[in-house]
């Protein structure tokens, strides 16, 4: 052979790469066909423990998918809900009810989904997790009393424990739609506040936003957990008092954050979502009115002279209850009023009595409002009321003058209400309190312990 057609060591080992990349690259390929579409995360995970009730099931897949027309989830014990996508790779199916407590659930997701890049789910996927029952979460001063922090307990008083750690102080919380995170505020040293998320377990603390030109707090959920809005108070200059509140977005995936009005100055605090994501309420801090602006039309309105109290929406429909002060020559009283923005009609929950009502709270199907109540210049704590929605069968829930009570939450299945009451003797000692609507029945859960709210 002569030189010319003889192959060098150099030809030699690029005929090898190149031989060893055609194989490499086929056996990639003949793999890819054999393992399908991939899923890389499952919420809740497979086999947890201590799900909450409304919990919401999203199955993540490592490439975008192509919608199919019909789409099943199957579950045991089954379930009715709807499915939707969210970012063109997850599977999101909402249960239409709550889940049973104490139940084990295994979803299986069928074999008929192509990703965009042509890999196929080569088989059914099956996974399962159990629900806990409800607990109470609450904020409380830890053993050192070195600063206030989350804690959980049964509502029966059992398994009480500590969430967070923080250096300083836990302000606020909001716990989101599916139970599964909570937000919170955190203060830091130099009199400003940050937002964190944790789950409900306790675990996986992270920074959520980092505020350190001023306070950040009051996070609220949006009904379909994407974003928050939350309050935003800046430093004038360094050790200046923070400013008046204002209202941002906050988006859960890129962090990204913008003013929620076209004027980023719109001074604003308290926001609420309605239940169909079209309006949010908020108070005006000057004037202590109610208002609500439209997130589709971007209308805002004025609704009625407020308390300073956030108004509360009703579960299914675009219907406020809010606590307004009325004048009536040198005196004054607070009486709810129920606002349908619907037909625009007002009512007058309170009627004619010389009360002052607040922290009025629909309950979880909107048949029953829970709402907090004393006689105008009575020397006494507010007691706990139930009412109808048109005002009518108010019951008086607590009987205790020396106890000052609210605000209430219900429980999801709305057969507990929750709330903190302390002795007007003794203030710096807040309870939590639960109350059985069915056996009329009160208990006092933890000491101390404020703002309790249901972890379903």
């Amino acid at each position: 052979m002569t030189a010319s057609h003889r192959l060098s060591n150099f030809d030699k080992t690029v005929l090898l790469i190149m031989l060893v990349t055609i194989l490499a690259t086929l056996a990639f390929v003949w793999r890819g066909d054999q393992v399908g579409l991939q899923i890389v995360r499952l919420t809740p995970a497979d086999d947890s423990q201590q799900i909450s009730t409304q919990a919401v099931m999203r199955v993540t897949f490592s490439q975008p998918i192509i919608p199919p027309t019909t789409m099943a989830v199957a579950t045991n014990p089954p379930l009715t809900g709807t499915v939707r996508w969210e970012s063109g790779r997850t599977l999101v199916f909402e249960p239409a009810g709550q889940l049973a407590q104490d139940t084990t659930y295994t979803v299986t997701i069928p074999a008929d989904l192509a990703g965009q890049q042509g890999r196929e789910l080569l088989r059914p996927f099956t996974w399962q997790f159990r629900t806990g029952q409800p607990r109470l979460l609450y904020i409380a001063w830890d053993a050192a009393r070195s600063g206030n922090q989350l804690f959980t307990i049964a509502p029966d008083g059992s398994g009480r424990v500590q969430l967070t750690q923080e250096p300083l102080n836990v302000l606020d919380y909001a716990i989101a739609p599916d139970g599964q995170t909570i937000a919170y505020t955190a203060t830091r040293e130099d009199g400003g506040s940050d937002l964190w998320l944790i789950d409900a377990s306790g675990a996986n603390r992270r920074e959520l936003l980092a505020c350190s030109e001023g306070a950040c707090s009051q996070p609220v959920w949006s009904p379909d957990e994407r974003r928050l809005i939350y309050e935003r108070r800046t430093f004038s200059q360094p050790g200046a008092p923070v400013g008046p509140p204002r209202l941002w977005w906050l988006e859960l995936n890129t962090r990204q954050t913008t003013a929620v009005f076209q004027d980023s100055q719109w001074v604003a605090l308290g926001a609420q979502f309605s239940a169909d994501s079209q309006w949010l309420s908020y108070i005006s801090p000057q004037s202590q009115d109610i208002l609500a602006y439209n997130l589709v039309t971007g209308e805002n309105i004025t609704l009625n002279d407020g308390s300073g109290e956030p108004p509360s929406w009703h579960p299914l429909q675009n219907i406020l209850l809010a606590a307004q002060v009325k004048l009536d020559e040198e005196a004054f009283s607070i009486h709810l009023t129920r606002l349908n923005l619907s037909d625009e009609t007002t009512l007058n929950l309170s009627g004619e009595l010389d009360v002052n009502d607040s922290w009025p709270t629909f309950s979880p199907d909107g048949q029953w409002i829970a709402f907090t109540r004393k006689t105008v210049q009575a020397n006494e704590g507010k007691q706990m009321w139930l009412m109808r929605p048109d005002g009518t069968e108010a019951i008086n829930i607590t009987q205790s003058p020396e106890i000052h009570f609210g605000p209430p939450a219900w429980s999801p299945d709305g057969r507990f209400l929750t709330f903190q009451g302390y002795a007007l003797a003794q203030a710096d000692q807040p309870a939590v309190w639960v109350y059985e609507l069915a056996a009329e029945k009160m208990t006092q859960v933890t000491v101390p312990g404020i703002r309790p709210a249901w972890l379903p």
